[in-house]
C-alpha cells in the first residue's frame, strides 16, 4: 500500500498493530477477495479483544456533543484511523431498537460485531444502476442475526447493500475496516418501499468531512488496494 497521510484518532499498539498488518497484507495481494481472506484471522482477532476500544467508542456520544455523523437516529460512527484515500477504521454505534437507512458501502471490507446484536438485511439492486439520484430498484437477500465476534465481507457490488437493527438491550458496536475514506465519500442511501436511491455523505461523529455531494461528485467502487 502506497504511503499516503495517515491519521490515528485511536493511539493504541493493538490498533496500531493491526493496521500494519492489512498494510502488508495489501502489499501482497492485487485482488480484494485474497485480500480479505488473509486479513479475516487477524480482523477476528481485533474485534474478539476487549482491551483496546475505549468506552467513548463504544456508546453514543453525550447530549451536547456535535455529532457531525449523517447516519441517523442518533447513530455514532467514530473514526479510529484513516489513511488518506486508500484505508478507514471506524466504530459504527446503534442504540437499542434502532436501523441504519439501506446503504451502501463502495468499498471492499470487512465488518465485525464488537458488542451486542444485531440483525442484518442484506440486498441486491435489481434495476440497471444508472441513477444515482432517483429510481432504484432492490431485492432482499440474506437475513441474518448477528453477536459478539460475528463479521462478514463487503466486495461491490454485491453483497455491498445492507441496513443493520441493533436487537440487544444495549448498543451495538461493530468494527469496520474499508478500503476508503468511507464516511467523507459520496455514497447511496435507498428506500426500498419507495424504488428510490438519494446521494449521501454519513460522515464521522468526532471528524469533520468536506462536502463530497456537489453537482460534480462522481461515485464509484473503491476497489483497487495500491
Amino acid at each position: 500500500m502506497e504511503n499516503a497521510q495517515e491519521e490515528y484518532y485511536l493511539d493504541d499498539d493493538r490498533l496500531r498493530e493491526f493496521v500494519t498488518t492489512v498494510e502488508r497484507t495489501a502489499d501482497r495481494h492485487e485482488g480484494i477477495p485474497a485480500l480479505l481472506s488473509e486479513l479475516r484471522e487477524p480482523f477476528e482477532r481485533l474485534i474478539e479483544a476487549d482491551d483496546w476500544l475505549p468506552e467513548r467508542y463504544r456508546n453514543l456520544p453525550p447530549e451536547d456533543y456535535d455529532n457531525r455523523s449523517d447516519m441517523g437516529g442518533e447513530i455514532a460512527q467514530w473514526l479510529l484511523y484513516r489513511r488518506e484515500g486508500k484505508l478507514s477504521i471506524s466504530s459504527l454505534v446503534v442504540p437499542p431498537g434502532v436501523e441504519t437507512p439501506v446503504h451502501d458501502h463502495l468499498a471492499w471490507g470487512l465488518v465485525g460485531l464488537a458488542q451486542g446484536t444485531q440483525r442484518e438485511t442484506f440486498y441486491r439492486r435489481t434495476d440497471a444502476r444508472e441513477h444515482d439520484e432517483g429510481h432504484a430498484e432492490l431485492e432482499v437477500v440474506e437475513v441474518q442475526d448477528a453477536g459478539p465476534g460475528d463479521f462478514y465481507e463487503l466486495i461491490p457490488p454485491e453483497g455491498d447493500i445492507h441496513s443493520v437493527e441493533t436487537t440487544s438491550d444495549v448498543p451495538s458496536v461493530s468494527i469496520h475496516l474499508l478500503g476508503a475514506d468511507i464516511g467523507c465519500i459520496p455514497r447511496h442511501a435507498f428506500d426500498p418501499d419507495a424504488d428510490l436511491v438519494r446521494l449521501f455523505q454519513s460522515g464521522y461523529t468526532n471528524v469533520e468531512c468536506e462536502d463530497a455531494l456537489g453537482d460534480e461528485a462522481h461515485v464509484h467502487t473503491h476497489d483497487t488496494l495500491h
